[in-house]
């Protein structure tokens, strides 16, 4: 009983095993292996990523961009409102009054001053300067012309002055000749007091022209007391030399006019 179960039962199921174990070692391991690498990996890719792409990219791109509503709201209302206001405002206000104030000021003020006359003095006479006065190089008619000292007649700040007074060849007084060559303007300012002068009783000034006649310049009547500033500008065309003679023509000896401070110029 020993040696009989034993051999039989071994031998048969050793060799019966050992089909099976080569056929599918070989058969599944190259068959399946190629098949679904190749298949899977070409065949569904390329197929969705052409056809969904190239579609929906190139329709709604260039629909709205190089559409009719783009191009005209952009070239339209940009052009019109940026070149009507910009340009007229602009160019107008800065060239207009930057020209005008600064050229019409700057002449103006550098040949104001140099126009204005230049007054030459020719003459001062106050009847001053002497025991106590001086005729100083004018010279009077006669008893009715007389350098007075009397502080009542005289003007404030000197001692003399010239009394005129009645209606005769004695009531007036001359001056020396003056040099007023090359010159257009003779200008002569003094200061008056009348008394007892009333009614058509007047003084005048007169001027003698390279030696010519007097002629009457001008006359003043109906005066206000005190002492009173006058001043007068007698045309100089083409004259060399003058003289200037003031005269009194009063009804009588109380009729009278104090002269002081005469001072003559020229240009």
């Amino acid at each position: 009983p020993t040696s009989s179960p034993t051999g039989p039962p071994t031998a048969t199921p050793t060799s019966t095993p050992q089909g099976p174990t080569s056929t599918p070692s070989k058969s599944p391991t190259k068959a399946p292996t190629p098949t679904p690498s190749t298949s899977p990996t070409k065949g569904p890719t390329p197929t969705p990523s052409k056809s969904p792409t190239a579609s929906p990219t190139d329709a709604p791109t260039q629909a709205p961009t190089t559409g009719a509503p783009s191009a005209s709201p952009t070239e339209g209302p940009t052009k019109s409102p940026t070149s009507s206001p910009t340009g007229v405002p602009t160019k107008a206000p800065t060239k207009a009054p930057t020209k005008s104030p600064t050229s019409s000021p700057t002449d103006l003020p550098t040949q104001a001053p140099n126009a204005e006359p230049v007054w030459e003095t020719i003459l001062f006479n106050g009847f001053e300067n002497g025991s106590p006065c001086n005729w100083n190089d004018w010279t009077g008619g006669g008893s009715d012309a007389k350098l007075i000292t009397y502080s009542s007649n005289v003007r404030p700040g000197g001692n003399c002055a010239l009394r005129l007074r009645d209606n005769t060849d004695t009531s007036r007084v001359t001056s020396g000749e003056l040099n007023v060559a090359n010159k257009s303007t003779l200008r002569v300012t003094f200061w008056y007091r009348p008394r007892n002068m009333s009614g058509s009783e007047n003084f005048h000034l007169d001027i003698s022209k390279d030696g010519g006649d007097f002629v009457l310049v001008s006359t003043w009547s109906n005066m206000p007391s005190g002492y009173n500033e006058a001043i007068v500008e007698i045309p100089l065309a083409g004259v060399s030399n003058v003289k200037v003679r003031f005269e009194n023509e009063g009804a009588g000896n109380k009729d009278r006019v104090y002269i002081d401070d005469i001072t003559i110029e020229a240009m």
